[in-house]
């Protein structure tokens, strides 16, 4: 299902909540799409399934806003997928997905909020940045009687 559009043409935000009924059709779809993948053909177990963040880290990522972007609003952050094991690809398992935290700023002409990669967006430092990776990810974090942890079929 697309995104519906805001009367600007911009993207808007999805609504918060969903049935359980729908978080499982979508876990269930994620679930056979990597399934069918050579890496996890034969070992479902291994699939990606969420990444957990705890509380004290989102609290620490905005305590930072605060120091850093003084003059801007944070508006949310934004979760990129990655893989760790950047030292030795040829290894990477699904205990290497990581989710990398951005703080997102509420921006004018931005509906879907700017990006704030570095700790000062006047003079952007490589080595200075606002990326966090304070994930865990599941299947090694898992919680197994969720109503979400789905039989890969």
């Amino acid at each position: 299902m697309e995104n519906p559009k805001n009367h600007g043409g911009e993207p808007t935000p999805p609504s918060t909540r969903i049935s359980l009924a729908i978080a499982k059709i979508r876990v269930k779809a994620w679930l056979d799409a990597m399934a069918t993948l050579p890496m996890f053909k034969d070992k479902p177990k291994q699939i990606p399934r969420a990444l957990y963040i705890s509380m004290k880290d989102i609290t620490q990522l905005e305590e930072d806003c605060k120091k850093y972007y003084k003059h801007d609003k944070l508006e949310g952050i934004r979760i990129y997928f990655g893989l760790a094991g950047e030292l030795e690809p040829i290894t990477r398992s699904s205990a290497d997905l990581r989710g990398m935290a951005v703080p997102v700023l509420k921006v004018p002409h931005h509906s879907a909020g700017k990006d704030a990669v570095y700790c000062n967006l006047e003079n952007p430092d490589p080595n200075d940045t606002s990326i966090y990776d304070f994930t865990a990810p599941c299947p090694a974090y898992c919680d197994l009687s969720s109503e979400l942890y789905l039989p890969v079929s």
